[in-house]
């Protein structure tokens, strides 16, 4: 079954001179558990816009505004936009049947590769934004201790953005195109104007029961976490008065992890 809603949903939220808006679609498609397959899978297209920092950020944004006499510089795009999300989940029953074995080498064999269940979850998503900022209150505007609220200056006529195949974890956007900004003064560049690295993660389990008895199992589970070991960037470093600017240090998920289970039911 295929259901599609577009757009889903346009909220707006005012409360103690904060506001937030959020638009989105989706596509969701799935299969009830026919010949040994089901599967659930949803994509969605989203845009989340807020004046309130901080609000389920991964990048590490100011709890407060730059400027507390200028909160319309502070709209922009949330710290937990996501504008492009796809997940997929998957379970299918291998169709050999150990009840029908049979004897001999072909029949052992026929037996270890029957009755196994497999399960897959597969997670692909877009950048979350983060906003390039200056390290230090060089505003000199009061900021709260651990708190970096100053953002950096955009250069004129240099553009942030490089093409894909530039991108790195040595250099993920044009530092050029951010300066300090001068002594007393705040930044011009805008909040969350930048977007960080897509995350792209594959999980998957395999199982089996084991009759030992009409109440009795001996079940086995094998967990492979990011099974193709991929490597999703964290957030780049955002504060152009810092060595790591535009720099990535942290990855966003653990390397492949693999856990194996055996477990006695009864």
């Amino acid at each position: 079954t295929v259901s599609t809603l577009v757009p889903v949903s346009a909220i707006n939220l005012l409360e103690n001179s904060a506001s937030s808006s959020y638009q989105s679609g989706f596509v969701s498609a799935k299969r009830r558990f026919s010949r040994g397959l089901s599967f659930l899978a949803n994509y969605t297209f989203a845009k989340s816009l807020t004046d309130a920092p901080a609000f389920r950020s991964p990048a590490m944004e100011s709890e407060v505004p730059q400027n507390s006499f200028d909160l319309g510089s502070e709209w922009g795009l949330a710290g937990c936009d996501i504008r492009h999300r796809f997940v997929t989940s998957v379970v299918y029953q291998l169709p050999l049947s150990s009840r029908h074995a049979g004897g001999g080498l072909a029949g052992a064999i026929r037996y270890l590769a029957a009755d196994w269940q497999l399960a897959v979850i597969e997670q692909v998503q877009s950048g979350f934004p983060f906003t390039a900022g200056v390290f230090g209150d060089t505003a000199n505007a009061g900021s709260l201790l651990n708190i970096n609220p100053i953002r950096a200056d955009v250069v004129a006529g240099a553009s942030a953005e490089l093409p894909s195949g530039e991108r790195s974890a040595s250099r993920w956007f044009n530092t050029a195109a951010f300066a300090v900004p001068r002594a007393f003064t705040f930044g011009s560049a805008g909040r969350n104007t930048l977007i960080g690295p897509s995350l792209h993660k594959t999980d998957v389990a395999l199982e089996r029961q084991f009759p030992l008895s009409e109440a009795k199992k001996i079940e086995f589970r094998g967990e492979f976490f990011n099974i193709f070991n991929r490597t999703n960037f964290g957030t780049p470093e955002r504060f152009v008065n810092t060595p790591q600017f535009g720099t990535i240090t942290m990855a966003a998920t653990p390397a492949r992890q693999i856990q194996l289970a055996l477990r006695l039911r009864f």
